[in-house]
């Protein structure tokens, strides 16, 4: 059996290259793979959509009315109940958002108070709107054709 002298111990240079080599590839796919921070405006888009679509749902289980209302201000979540509008939820808007609802394919001022303006009704049908959420970089678009299913649209100004 031959015994390795102090020379023979040992990496050589190729070995630890190659090791580098291989921490540097797998460093590049976790570097890239981890996901962009969601902005401000994208989380209350899909928030929106998300509540939209429960409210819609909702109204087709428990076959009730719902609604949805917008303002300058906010926005409010309705179910028709004992003959009145209860609120289920709310939300308000940042102060840099800008806001642009059509109803119907007519385009309408914002209210300066929230009320139920759109409509879910227990059939699955609904008032057809489309409500853009935008700011200095991105634009999101609420819509419905009046399916009662809201479709959340990103594109960029």
């Amino acid at each position: 059996m031959r015994r390795r002298t102090a020379k023979e111990s040992g990496f050589t240079l190729v070995e630890i290259l190659c090791v580098l080599v291989v921490i540097g590839l797998m460093s590049s796919v976790v570097v890239l793979s981890i996901p962009q921070p969601k902005s401000e405006l994208e989380k209350q888009a899909e928030l929106l959509s998300g509540q939209l679509n429960a409210l819609a749902q909702d109204g087709l289980i428990s076959g009730s009315v719902t609604a949805a209302g917008f303002s300058k201000e906010g926005y409010a979540l309705y179910a028709f109940e004992n003959s009145e509008w209860a609120t289920l939820a709310q939300g308000e808007w940042q102060d840099s958002y800008r806001l642009t609802l059509t109803r119907a394919s007519a385009k309408l001022d914002m209210p300066k108070t929230t009320e139920p303006i759109i409509l879910f009704q227990p059939t699955g049908l609904s008032t057809p709107f489309e409500l853009m959420l935008s700011d200095s970089e991105t634009k999101y678009t609420l819509k419905t054709a009046g399916d009662g299913r809201v479709e959340l649209i990103k594109s960029v100004p």
